[in-house]
């Protein structure tokens, strides 16, 4: 099931999408109307409540009671936000691809190489990724997101699949010259409106192999990065159960599982973001999540 987040009528509710969220007539339905809403067993129609509930349960629950043709609404009547506009947490992995690290000439990390991101860098498919003035090369970073669905703590790799609830697509926009001069992650990945994430999450039993999905990104129909998660060094099992066994994992929880080859810097010559482009990241049954590119103030302005 394709659960997205929306703005409508003055509230922000959870609803399940027909469709991939790319044209206005696509619909969803809305789980706050009073025809879909009876059918929760009193779980508020939030998408964070639905995992704190436990998402295959709601996905069972909601398919018992059958989609209402009362709750349809179309695309184009909504403000479509990310599925979760505030995740508790957003773990980053970085250098998780194996064609990424050849491309880089490195050696592949002996364990994850784990960043934070705010989840106050997470906007919506649609919404524009704001490039701070004079901030230098930035770049884009296609990957599969894993939502963590129920407590995990200190889970093995052979269970670990099953405490994620969800997957969809992330952008992990970073500013790649001030990653390098600082010799850390911590300000260039959590710039305002880095977190582009969208435009649905697709319940666990949609996506039943996490590792066989293409990976792509667009700038401007420009294909720039193509990939598969079957390249990933950790995969989401080895990465939830690796984050499990260094504090506990929550609901909604976000693991960003990093990106293949072909980010900006690795382009001859690189291809930083640009104001006035468009960026298109992929994951295959997972949609596409497109983002604008804007000039804002510089940081001291």
């Amino acid at each position: 099931m394709r659960f997205v987040t929306f703005a409508h009528a003055g509230s922000t509710r959870a609803g399940v999408l027909q469709g991939d969220g790319t044209r206005p007539t696509d619909v969803i339905f809305d789980l706050a109307h009073p025809s879909m809403r009876d059918g929760l067993n009193g779980t508020a129609p939030q998408l964070q409540s639905f995992l704190d509930a436990g998402l295959g349960k709601m996905v069972s629950i909601i398919t018992a009671h059958g989609l209402a043709d009362a709750a349809k609404l179309t695309l184009d009547q909504v403000t479509l936000l990310a599925p979760l506009p505030a995740p508790p947490r957003i773990f980053g992995i970085a250098h998780n691809y194996r064609d990424a690290v050849a491309e880089r000439g490195i050696a592949p990390p002996p364990e994850p190489v784990l960043f934070m991101k705010t989840p106050k860098t997470v906007i919506a498919a649609g919404r524009s990724i704001v490039l701070p003035a004079g901030i230098g090369g930035c770049t884009y970073e296609a990957e599969l997101a894993a939502v963590i669905g129920k407590r995990a703590v200190n889970v093995s790799k052979q269970q670990a699949l099953e405490y994620v609830a969800a997957y969809g697509c992330f952008n992990d926009v970073s500013a790649s010259e001030m990653i390098k001069a600082d010799g850390n992650f911590d300000r260039g990945k959590n710039i305002a409106t880095f977190g582009p994430f969208g435009p649905f999450l697709a319940s666990a039993d949609e996506i039943p192999d996490p590792h066989a999905l293409g990976v792509s990104l667009t700038v401007d129909s420009k294909v720039l990065q193509r990939g598969s998660t079957r390249d990933m060094i950790f995969g989401v099992a080895e990465l939830v159960s690796w984050l499990s066994h260094r504090g506990p994992l929550e609901p909604g929880d976000v693991i960003a599982t990093g990106t293949p080859a072909g980010v900006a810097a690795m382009h001859k010559p690189p291809a930083w973001l640009q104001a006035g482009s468009t960026v298109i990241a992929a994951v295959e049954g997972l949609g596409q999540l497109a983002n604008p590119i804007t000039e804002g103030p510089a940081f001291d302005a």
